[in-house]
Protein backbone atom coordinates (compact mmCIF):
# COMPACT_ATOMS: atom_id res chain seq x y z
CA UNK A 1 0.00 0.00 0.00
CA UNK A 2 1.38 3.41 -0.93
CA UNK A 3 0.71 6.55 1.03
CA UNK A 4 -0.60 9.53 -0.93
CA UNK A 5 0.98 11.89 1.57
CA UNK A 6 4.41 13.33 0.83
CA UNK A 7 6.73 15.14 3.18
CA UNK A 8 7.19 18.77 2.28
CA UNK A 9 10.48 20.57 1.75
CA UNK A 10 9.80 22.58 4.92
CA UNK A 11 9.36 19.35 6.92
CA UNK A 12 12.58 17.92 5.51
CA UNK A 13 14.45 21.13 6.40
CA UNK A 14 13.08 21.05 9.95
CA UNK A 15 14.06 17.38 10.28
CA UNK A 16 17.58 18.24 9.09
CA UNK A 17 17.75 21.14 11.55
CA UNK A 18 16.89 18.77 14.40
CA UNK A 19 19.42 16.15 13.35
CA UNK A 20 22.20 18.72 12.99
CA UNK A 21 21.26 20.57 16.19
CA UNK A 22 20.36 23.86 14.47
CA UNK A 23 16.77 23.67 15.78
CA UNK A 24 17.78 24.00 19.42
CA UNK A 25 18.19 27.46 20.92
CA UNK A 26 19.70 26.24 24.19
CA UNK A 27 23.06 24.60 24.69
CA UNK A 28 21.73 21.71 26.77
CA UNK A 29 22.87 18.35 25.44
CA UNK A 30 20.27 16.22 23.64
CA UNK A 31 20.44 12.46 23.79
CA UNK A 32 18.71 9.71 21.81
CA UNK A 33 17.24 12.06 19.21
CA UNK A 34 15.07 10.02 16.86
CA UNK A 35 12.65 10.82 14.05
CA UNK A 36 9.39 8.92 13.67
CA UNK A 37 6.57 8.53 11.18
CA UNK A 38 3.08 7.23 11.99
CA UNK A 39 0.60 5.93 9.42
CA UNK A 40 -2.29 7.35 11.47
CA UNK A 41 -0.99 10.89 10.90
CA UNK A 42 0.70 10.69 7.49
CA UNK A 43 1.28 14.43 7.10
CA UNK A 44 3.39 14.77 10.27
CA UNK A 45 6.83 13.69 11.37
CA UNK A 46 7.71 13.27 15.04
CA UNK A 47 10.89 14.06 16.94
CA UNK A 48 11.71 12.50 20.31
CA UNK A 49 14.77 13.28 22.39
CA UNK A 50 15.96 13.50 25.96
CA UNK A 51 17.40 16.72 27.30
CA UNK A 52 19.17 17.45 30.54
CA UNK A 53 19.15 20.51 32.72
CA UNK A 54 20.45 21.80 36.00
CA UNK A 55 17.97 22.28 38.84
CA UNK A 56 18.25 25.09 41.43
CA UNK A 57 19.62 22.59 43.98
CA UNK A 58 22.40 21.64 41.48
CA UNK A 59 20.84 18.28 40.70
CA UNK A 60 20.50 17.14 37.09
CA UNK A 61 17.03 16.73 35.61
CA UNK A 62 16.07 14.88 32.45
CA UNK A 63 13.05 15.36 30.24
CA UNK A 64 11.78 13.41 27.25
CA UNK A 65 10.36 15.75 24.61
CA UNK A 66 7.97 14.56 21.90
CA UNK A 67 7.38 17.16 19.17
CA UNK A 68 5.65 17.00 15.80
CA UNK A 69 6.76 18.66 12.59
CA UNK A 70 3.82 19.94 10.55
CA UNK A 71 3.75 20.18 6.73
CA UNK A 72 4.67 23.88 6.92
CA UNK A 73 7.84 22.98 8.88
CA UNK A 74 6.58 24.37 12.17
CA UNK A 75 7.34 22.36 15.29
CA UNK A 76 4.93 22.04 18.18
CA UNK A 77 4.73 20.09 21.40
CA UNK A 78 2.63 16.99 20.78
CA UNK A 79 2.30 16.03 24.44
CA UNK A 80 -1.03 17.85 24.56
CA UNK A 81 -2.65 15.45 22.10
CA UNK A 82 -2.46 12.65 24.69
CA UNK A 83 -4.67 12.46 27.77
CA UNK A 84 -2.28 10.18 29.64
CA UNK A 85 1.00 8.31 29.37
CA UNK A 86 -0.78 5.14 28.22
CA UNK A 87 -2.11 6.88 25.10
CA UNK A 88 1.31 8.30 24.35
CA UNK A 89 3.03 4.93 24.72
CA UNK A 90 0.41 3.28 22.50
CA UNK A 91 0.87 5.96 19.83
CA UNK A 92 4.66 5.72 19.98
CA UNK A 93 4.50 1.93 19.64
CA UNK A 94 2.79 2.43 16.25
CA UNK A 95 5.52 4.77 14.98
CA UNK A 96 8.26 3.80 12.57
CA UNK A 97 11.74 5.18 13.15
CA UNK A 98 13.05 7.08 10.16
CA UNK A 99 16.23 8.87 9.16
CA UNK A 100 17.38 11.04 6.28
CA UNK A 101 20.08 10.02 3.83
CA UNK A 102 22.57 12.42 2.24
CA UNK A 103 20.00 13.44 -0.41
CA UNK A 104 17.23 14.15 2.15
CA UNK A 105 15.39 10.96 1.27
CA UNK A 106 13.60 9.15 4.07
CA UNK A 107 15.09 5.87 5.18
CA UNK A 108 12.99 3.57 7.37
CA UNK A 109 15.09 1.92 10.08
Amino acid sequence: MKSKEKLTTAQLKSMHDHISGIAFKDNNPKKDLKLFYNLLTPNKVYVRYMSYGLEPDNSISSKITFNCINPDGSVKDCEKQFDNIKQRMEFESQCYEIDLDANANIVFL
